[in-house]
């Protein structure tokens, strides 16, 4: 059965973050309204059907739009010779010891890159977690979207760390980095609650935000280790940036979250 994809669906279930990825099912087609929200935010669409399988758009040969299956993991459509980064030869048979660094590159799987994707892995997977406690559609909507911009961000940290390509500046809902940064440092003032150390009293919520945002600062360590050569020379800027803003972006989200439960109104976030 056929599915039409509004712009207010999308918006309604997706977070605001320009140039994430975004899947719908694969019977689903687009409103010409939903296809200029996803031109002008640089979305990223994929496909999925019932058992699973990735397809992307591309124009077939007579002109018009189809589906192309893709691999589910890496999104691409051809495969490519494998070669070790240690002696350049093509990988005719995995080792366990050897994983992709990217399409056509091999290494070992104790690479410091490698260690970093896999902390970028475990804390989406913790990102998704506290995403089941917020309900988008009730009290908690407003919050929820913005869980789920730091969630994408987050896998665009993952994209531009495996692709190489620059991490644009991050958001959260209308929030810059420069307004996350101040709300972060300056809660009191501009959220109208003081500095937080989470404890019990605090609740499963808290806790669950809170061990997100620490495991955001290992990855900005592990990023730190990678990045930073013995000169202090910083060869990804940009990804060591939007951790450090996606940790406080979490910290913001914790003390909202801790003000609604105490039954405040949320304040106005705009800047000042």
């Amino acid at each position: 059965m056929m599915t039409f994809i509004t712009e207010d669906w999308l918006r309604e279930h997706f977070g605001r973050t320009t140039g994430t990825e975004i899947q719908l099912p694969a019977h689903a087609r687009l409103t010409p309204a939903a296809r200029s929200l996803i031109e002008d935010r640089h979305l990223v669409v994929k496909f999925i059907n019932a058992d699973g399988s990735v397809f992307v758009e591309q124009a077939g040969a007579d002109g018009k739009v189809v589906l192309a299956p893709v691999h589910v993991l890496t999104g691409d459509a051809e495969h490519h010779a494998a070669h070790c980064a240690l002696c350049q030869q093509v990988v005719a048979r995995k080792s366990a010891a050897m994983t992709h660094l990217n399409a056509s590159t091999m290494v070992a799987k104790n690479d410091e890159r490698i260690r970093l994707r896999g902390l970028l892995d475990s804390t989406i997977a913790l990102a998704i977690w506290a995403q089941t406690e917020f309900d988008p559609q009730g009290r908690r909507k407003a919050l929820a979207h913005m869980l789920a911009d730091i969630r994408s961000w987050l896998g665009n940290v993952l994209r531009a760390e495996v692709s190489g390509e620059p991490m644009p500046a991050i958001s959260m809902g209308d929030l810059d980095e420069a307004r996350i940064h101040s709300l972060s440092h300056q809660p009191l003032k501009e959220l109208g609650h003081d500095h937080i150390v989470p404890a019990l009293e605090h609740g499963a919520s808290i806790a669950r935000l809170n061990l997100l945002r620490a495991r955001i600062r290992e990855c900005e360590v592990q990023a730190a280790d990678l990045y930073i050569d013995r000169d202090f020379e910083l060869s990804r800027p940009d990804i060591l940036q939007a951790l450090n803003r996606l940790s406080s972006a979490v910290y913001v989200l914790m003390i909202l979250v801790l003000l609604q439960e105490a039954g405040k109104p949320l304040p106005n976030l705009g800047g000042h």
